[in-house]
């Protein structure tokens, strides 16, 4: 059986490939912060206006609505107020409700609502920065966040098995009349589960994000042609080469790069 981390990354890479998934899901996760790759381990190190590294959001970017179900393996059944429970478990007849079934295991149903992007507004300036604080006191290891994902609710179901399901509860009214596969992620409460392996409904949440470091080879290329930094200058402007704060300014991608999806640290390797 595969676990709920290597489930739910392989429910989401199509769509959000180029992504960082916040992990455990309740993770909040915030454009400007810092975060700290080393050893397999990744670590909060605070924020870029911690570091004095100026930033600007750009409005939100609403995305559709998003929704994985495993080769269509979930069945879901939706119950209004006041009708009869039949086949549920744990539903009375006055609760509104819906009941997903899986025809198998290793699966899982993923749903996001109310989807808005947020990111950092000028590349060029963040590019800048950070050859600053490069040029002082930022190393190979530190990522600064620059886009983040929201949604307004979420719901993450994974079975065990073709026997797995579960009950959820809503708040009367919360649902539409003619409901859909993404209205689940309004319920309230799993009031009854079998088999279930993660469960998961939350609201206000940050499911994905994207990072940036400076190049590995900008490193480098500082080194060879102008030796060691010195550090722990303090508050004191550093004397960056004019050169360096023209190519970030002339072409951020030459000295900022997203770092893949696939170089995010596994669950067991990371720390909060």
């Amino acid at each position: 059986m595969k676990d709920s981390y290597e489930l739910y990354r392989h429910a989401v890479r199509d769509v959000w490939r180029t992504w960082w998934v916040a992990w455990p899901l309740s993770r909040r996760v915030e454009p400007g912060q810092v975060l700290q790759s080393a050893d397999g381990q990744l670590r909060t190190a605070g924020s870029l206006a911690d570091r004095g590294v100026p930033f600007t959001l750009r409005p939100g970017t609403p995305h559709h609505d998003y929704t994985y179900d495993t080769q269509g393996s979930a069945s879901v059944t939706f119950k209004a107020a006041g009708t009869a429970a039949d086949g549920f478990t744990s539903l009375a007849t006055a609760d509104v409700g819906a009941r997903v079934g899986f025809e198998k295991g290793d699966c899982a149903l993923v749903v996001y609502r109310g989807l808005t992007e947020t990111g950092v507004d000028d590349t060029r300036a963040l590019a800048s920065a950070l050859v600053r604080r490069g040029w002082d006191d930022w190393d190979e290891s530190l990522l600064a966040v620059t886009d983040v994902v929201g949604a307004r609710s979420g719901l993450v179901l994974t079975a065990a098995d073709g026997a797995s399901a579960a009950e959820l509860r809503f708040q009367a009214d919360a649902l539409p009349t003619l409901p859909a596969l993404a209205d689940l992620s309004a319920a309230t409460a799993v009031g009854w589960r079998r088999h279930i392996g993660l469960e998961w409904l939350a609201t206000d949440v940050t499911p994905f994000f994207r990072v940036v470091r400076l190049r590995r080879g900008w490193f480098g290329k500082v080194k060879k042609d102008y030796g060691p930094r010195q550090r722990g200058r303090g508050a004191a402007d550093v004397p960056v080469p004019p050169v360096l704060l023209e190519e970030a300014q002339d072409d951020p991608a030459a000295v900022l790069e997203h770092v893949p999806a696939d170089e995010q640290p596994l669950p067991g390797e990371a720390t909060r």
